[in-house]
């Protein structure tokens, strides 16, 4: 039933959103363990991390991170600046080898094999690695090249890398004169040369206009269907839009490896509501086919006057419940409603509360 809400752990006050009423704490808490999401799918494994340790001097970016990645679809790599995921992408990248711990990418040791996991790998660094006095097109045939593409197989994959990207247009022009998202873009085409088992990208929306992101998230989609991508993002509505699951960094540690519907359903799965009646909460409670409609646990802040007469609630829904059915209900019992909306966390509050509970960035 709804009922007066509270915080039963007592965590994280300061993420807590006392107008959403949403129990980060609780939210937090929620990550005593860390599934594995593609081993639980029982999807083949492109990159297979176990205890990976990375060091700077006296400083642990990486510490015994463990976790295993999908032959395909597109997974997020999250978290807030310092956190380790960069350092953790650059070792997938064959960048950096990890001081302890091992990596496979692909099938291939990042310690004894690092020359083909690097093959295996196409990777975009946020800023695209472009000459400013060469065009697209000679990019392509020098990425070509280092890729071992030559002949009529190079320009084959070269033309189609760029009209998957929508690079063909300004291929001609030098990499100095094109705007931000076009350089974005020119990177992107060739990382796809030679058909990489790994696609990363790290923060590839910066600069893109929105029919530009648009088209490109839908590319991003598409790429994951026959690989894995990695995508390094600080826009969370991209990495709803565009990840079938997140890994979640915070303090050099793993803090959640999930299917981007567990992560959703972290936010109350659309069942959270808020309402701004007529009655207080022991009023509501008492009818009895509210009470049917609605959980009996607290989910939100304490019940009290709106100060002009009015009560707020925040309440959950029973499985298969609606806010229109909750509406019908209490239409039917003589209760005026003036409010009755959504309480479900956003998705920022959620990678917040994670992050906080496991001490936030360095």
């Amino acid at each position: 039933m709804i009922t007066s809400p509270r915080d039963p752990l007592g965590t994280l006050p300061a993420v807590s959103d006392a107008s959403r009423g949403t129990p980060l704490g609780a939210i937090a808490a929620r990550t005593a363990t860390v599934p594995d999401a593609s081993r639980e799918r029982g999807l083949s494994i492109a990159v297979r991390a176990r205890g990976l340790t990375k060091r700077f001097g006296s400083v642990e970016a990486v510490r015994s991170v463990s976790f295993e990645l999908p032959g395909h679809g597109v997974c997020g790599l999250l978290g807030p600046n310092g956190a380790g995921k960069t350092t953790t992408i650059r070792m997938i990248a064959g960048v950096l080898l990890p001081d302890a711990g091992s990596l496979e990418v692909a099938g291939h040791d990042a310690s004894s094999d690092g020359a083909r996991l690097r093959a295996s790998v196409g990777y975009l660094p946020e800023s695209a690695p472009l000459y400013p006095e060469l065009t697209v097109r000679e990019h392509m045939r020098f990425r070509a090249s280092l890729r071992g593409l030559s002949g009529r197989g190079a320009r084959a994959a070269i033309d189609d890398a760029m009209e998957r990207t929508d690079v063909a247009r300004f291929a001609d022009r030098c990499a100095g004169t094109l705007s931000k998202g076009m350089q974005q873009r020119a990177g992107l085409a060739q990382t796809l040369l030679g058909e990489p088992r790994v696609l990363i990208l790290d923060e590839p929306s910066v600069g893109l206009d929105p029919g530009q992101t648009l088209a490109f998230r839908a590319l991003v989609r598409e790429l994951g269907k026959s690989r894995l991508v990695l995508l390094s993002s600080h826009l969370l509505s991209e990495v709803e839009d565009v990840c079938t699951e997140l890994v979640l960094f915070a303090r050099g540690q793993l803090v959640a490896h999930e299917s981007i519907e567990s992560f959703r359903a972290r936010a109350g799965g659309g069942r959270a509501f808020r309402l701004e009646s007529d009655r207080s909460l022991a009023q509501l409670a008492a009818i009895a086919e509210v009470a049917q409609i609605t959980e009996e646990r607290p989910i939100g802040t304490a019940d009290g006057s709106a100060g002009d007469g009015w009560y707020a609630s925040i309440g959950e829904l029973r499985e298969g419940s609606s806010r229109s059915d909750l509406a019908r209900v209490l239409r039917g019992a003589g209760v005026a409603v003036r409010a009755l909306e959504s309480a479900d966390a956003r998705l920022e509050e959620i990678f917040v509360s994670l992050v906080a509970g496991n001490g936030g960035a360095r």
